[in-house]
């Protein structure tokens, strides 16, 4: 398993602050790897006058299916009704720090694909996890072409952009104003080794369609 000191202190690479140090860094990826059944690796993925953005990769040795029954059973996760482990250990790790700490990306690594998950709003990540992974499990029977082949990568949220003169709808992985979490409910980009280029899934409609998706990045919070 990766390796930190509790005291997590990053490099001067990238534009990062030298001096940047997070309290509990090492008790945050223990919980991270005891509550989903990870390997957990954090890194900083940006930082600015706001607080620190971390970018979460968590490794776990299940399939798409296999995590969606444990966590139907309560026992990956470790989420309970009206309440997210999640948010609690975000909470702890938040408290131990003087400035504020963030997940700006969630990357869960399967056995079959990978989801990414984007932040859109302070703590969304943290918030909204298991009912995007509970849409998930509505909606795999779509999304999977009648069960018939799992995507690679999965990327929560994208957002349509606008209608082109040649009427293809262009898509973004991030928005950057308005965010509410009803906005990781809407679409969904997909990777299909079969597809050339990135299908989109629109959980309203249960329907898979085409659209250029454009992988943008944005450092509001």
């Amino acid at each position: 398993m990766p390796s930190f000191s509790d005291n997590f202190e990053n490099n001067s690479s990238g534009g990062y602050n030298i001096d940047l140090r997070l309290e509990g860094i090492e008790s945050f990826r223990k919980s991270l790897e005891k509550y989903f059944f990870s390997e957990a690796t954090v890194r900083n993925c940006s930082n600015n006058n706001n607080g620190v953005n971390l970018a979460v990769e968590l490794e776990c040795n299940l399939s798409l299916v296999e995590m969606l029954f444990h966590f139907n059973r309560g026992t990956w996760g470790n989420f309970k009704q009206n309440s997210s482990s999640f948010v609690a250990i975000l909470d702890k790790f938040r408290r131990e720090n003087l400035i504020t700490v963030d997940i700006d990306e969630l990357s869960i690594l399967f056995k079959d694909t990978r989801i990414i998950i984007n932040k859109i709003y302070s703590r969304s990540i943290a918030e909204q996890l298991d009912n995007i992974l509970r849409e998930m499990g509505k909606h795999y029977v779509h999304f999977s072409k009648g069960l018939s082949e799992t995507p690679y990568e999965i990327y929560v949220p994208v957002f349509e952009e606008e209608h082109t003169a040649t009427d293809k709808i262009l898509f973004r992985n991030v928005e950057v104003s308005n965010h509410c979490k009803k906005d990781y409910f809407n679409f969904w980009g997909l990777y299909f080794e079969s597809e050339d280029d990135a299908v989109i899934y629109d959980l309203n409609a249960s329907h898979l369609e085409n659209g250029d998706l454009f992988m943008l990045s944005t450092d509001e919070d």
